[in-house]
């Protein structure tokens, strides 16, 4: 299987997705909703490898379940005059709403799955003239989200071993866990002026060799 998609430069993916995604924004067509979610898993079929799109598919079932409450929601909150048929008010809107779900969630997925993002700082950094220091926190904030990740689960076992009954939707191991992000954040500050990262700093121009 080809892993097309992945080779394609960040840059142009990233700004492919951007402008595509503005200007879909602004249509509420049913149909176009419908073709870009299929475009989007063909070209999973094609350009990826087998274990990207059986990720992207799983990721997707979530996406399927609260697009399935935005149909009922769009039915149910619909025009009230026409909520019946397959072309009622009511019906187009609940479709029209989910099915723009899944397109968003379908295009957001090949560029996510299908993009490194040390190389899309590098290829914005290049390409788009992205200042070095962004370019620099962009992959700080990316490698971080590991720790931040098991920071949350310690903060959650720590409650645990202490009694303290912690729900699913708890803020307390939240709050412990921006504790530590805010001093990792304070730690690669500093990191960052100490290899220059200034910021009133200015690349120096390389010297032509004679």
């Amino acid at each position: 299987m080809s892993n097309l998609i992945a080779k394609i430069d960040p840059f142009f993916k990233f700004a492919f997705v951007i402008i595509f995604s503005f200007v879909f924004m602004f249509t509420r067509l049913m149909w176009l909703n419908i073709g870009v979610f299929t475009s989007c898993i063909f070209l999973f079929l094609i350009g990826t490898k087998p274990r990207v799109w059986l990720k992207a598919l799983k990721l997707l079932i979530p996406v399927s379940i609260l697009a399935f409450g935005l149909y009922m929601t769009g039915l149910r909150f619909g025009d009230p005059g026409d909520s019946t048929g397959i072309l009622g008010a009511a019906n187009q809107t609940g479709l029209n709403m989910s099915t723009r779900l899944v397109a968003f969630a379908s295009l957001s997925l090949l560029f996510v799955l299908t993009t490194d993002f040390f190389e899309l700082a590098k290829s914005l950094h290049k390409k788009a003239k992205l200042p070095r220091k962004f370019a620099y926190g962009m992959l700080c904030a990316v490698n971080l989200l590991p720790y931040i990740r098991q920071e949350y689960k310690n903060a959650r076992l720590a409650f645990k071993v202490r009694g303290v009954k912690v729900r699913v939707i708890s803020l307390k191991p939240v709050f412990s866990m921006l504790v530590n992000c805010f001093r990792w954040s304070e730690t690669l500050s500093i990191a960052m002026i100490s290899k220059g990262f200034n910021e009133n700093e200015r690349p120096k121009k390389e010297k032509s060799s004679a």
